[in-house]
């Protein structure tokens, strides 16, 4: 049975995005098999038209994408209307901002919708193709520069003429991650003057790699563990009389400091704008966060005074056609990491993209910070989690390395479906260590123990209950339900999620067999 995913047109006013682009849907077609439902101009914003996505059905309404669908992805997060519509037990992949959105996370979790923010990508070299903050940041960084030299009534770069020479407009870009570098960049294309700050020491090799000059305030802001920390008070003040005095010199100013998952810190004080020259712009690219600016106003552009301040909001989708293109290889290679080699949902809760990013699982909250929102407990891992390999951090992207630490002995983990819950049940726990213990002795250690050698050990045979042969058997193991006793634990969701999931065959009666197995169980 192929597995439906949903593709969705973006609800939110303004956003031209579109999740997956034609390319990526068809990949997924032919190599994975995977069926693709398509909402009727989900990708008009971004140049792809319901005729460019091949041999995928087109639906009217956000209702008819999603039916039946096992995942639905999504740029932006849904609306609480829309996420009442996702099936129960579904997945979801989408940016996220918790912080933002709590009222959407409480419906998700009430419909058991296993939810992966996309926003939430750990800061490791192999999570990088899937980093959508960082592929989006590309794009924002970019058209903030152009904005700004479009709005400033000077030019950036130096010329001469026969009326004389034109000195080169100052420009300083505060934060250097990935949408800060971007910026330098272009302002430096564009022949602008560019200074650029960050908290992080680390992030100056960047900075001067691309022409600009670091802007050193004189504070180390950078924890034993290698991370960014908070500056106290003196630091603080230190900060903002270095800021100040550089920027009462510049002529633009684009603001790029970010802490995902959480406001944006506030750096750039009235005092320092009323010190600024006139007709100076400043361009707060955090403004959908809160800003940098203590001034700025999300989605408006005013005069403060002699300062004109932007606070632009998704600049991403002004760049819709590439940002598309980017988010879509994000999401695709998402999706490699979630699907088997026969295109079935498999999700491995030891990897850590997938378990960093897990948001919303069978009912339960897996993000510490959005649990203490939401004011419910936090769930603990699914599973414990793999070892940590060796990796290098994205200076280009400003992370610095993360040195938790780890164990040198090598840790092995199951891998498991999202709509099945791991149990931790001590008799199961014991036939299987009793299964191992004699396979070993005639198989190499790395040979993993089958679903037909548990249920052959304990007598637990999914066959024992009449309507399920062989071929049957077979597609239960697929969805990982294994012995009878994971029927006899199933509650009203999780049967309505097992039907949905063999749709494909008619007649079958799901509960019937949940009832037989509750039987065999007291049998026992």
């Amino acid at each position: 049975m192929a597995l439906r995913l949903a593709l969705p047109l973006e609800s939110l006013e303004g956003e031209k995005r579109v999740a997956l682009d034609p390319d990526s849907v068809s990949r997924l077609r032919s190599r994975y098999n995977v069926d693709v439902v398509v909402q009727a101009g989900c990708g008009h914003g971004a140049g792809f038209y319901d005729d460019d996505y091949e041999d995928a059905p087109v639906v009217k309404t956000f209702a008819e994408c999603v039916e039946s669908t096992i995942v639905t992805v999504k740029v932006k997060p849904p609306t609480v209307e829309e996420a009442r519509l996702l099936p129960v037990g579904s997945v979801l992949l989408s940016q996220i901002t918790p912080y933002l959105h709590l009222d959407v996370i409480e419906v998700l979790r009430q419909r058991k919708v296993t939810t992966f923010a996309m926003d939430h990508m750990p800061r490791i070299t192999r999570a990088q193709p899937m980093d959508v903050l960082s592929s989006q940041a590309t794009i924002a960084g970019y058209k903030a520069a152009l904005l700004a030299a479009e709005l400033s009534p000077r030019l950036f770069p130096m010329l001469t003429t026969a009326a004389g020479t034109i000195r080169p407009s100052r420009v300083i870009v505060i934060g250097a991650g990935v949408a800060g570098l971007q910026a330098i960049a272009t302002a430096r294309r564009l022949g602008a003057r560019v200074e650029a700050y960050d908290i992080r020491s680390a992030a100056r090799e960047q900075i001067e790699s691309l022409g600009a000059t670091m802007i050193d305030t004189g504070v180390e802001a950078v924890s034993s563990r290698g991370r960014a920390r908070a500056l106290n008070k003196e630091e603080k003040q230190t900060q903002h009389d270095v800021l100040a005095d550089r920027m009462s010199r510049a002529h633009a100013v684009i603001c790029a400091a970010a802490i995902p998952g959480r406001r944006a810190p506030r750096i750039i004080t009235e005092d320092m704008i009323e010190g600024m020259l006139p007709d100076t712009i400043i361009v707060d690219m955090a403004a959908e966060t809160g800003g940098n600016c203590e001034l700025t106003r999300p989605g408006e552009s005013y005069w403060h005074g002699d300062t004109l301040i932007v606070g632009p909001l998704n600049l991403p989708s002004s760049g819709a056609v590439h940002a598309s293109e980017m988010y879509s290889r994000n999401i695709y290679n998402m999706l490699k990491l979630m699907l088997d080699e026969r295109g079935q949902l498999h999700l491995d809760w030891g990897d850590e993209i997938l378990s960093t990013c897990l948001l919303t699982h069978n009912g339960n909250v897996h993000h510490q910070a959005t649990a203490d929102l939401m004011d419910v407990e936090c769930a603990p891992p699914i599973t414990t989690q793999r070892q940590r390999t060796e990796e290098q951090p994205d200076q280009a992207a400003g992370w610095l390395e993360d040195d938790s630490d780890t164990s040198n002995e090598e840790r092995t983990t199951k891998s498991v479906d999202a709509d099945v819950n791991v149990r931790s049940d001590e008799q199961t726990t014991g036939k299987t260590e009793k299964i191992e213990k004699n396979r070993a002795e005639n198989q190499s250690d790395d040979q993993s123990i089958t679903d037909r050698d548990l249920a052959d050990e304990s007598g637990d045979d999914l066959m024992k209950i009449d309507g399920i042969g062989p071929a049957l058997q077979n597609s239960l193991y697929a969805f990982r339900i294994r012995t009878y006793q994971d029927l006899a634990e199933m509650d009203d969701m999780d049967i309505e999620r097992l039907k949905r999931q063999l749709d494909d065959n008619e007649g079958l009666n799901v509960t019937d067999w949940v009832r037989q197995a509750i039987e065999l169980e007291k049998s026992r």
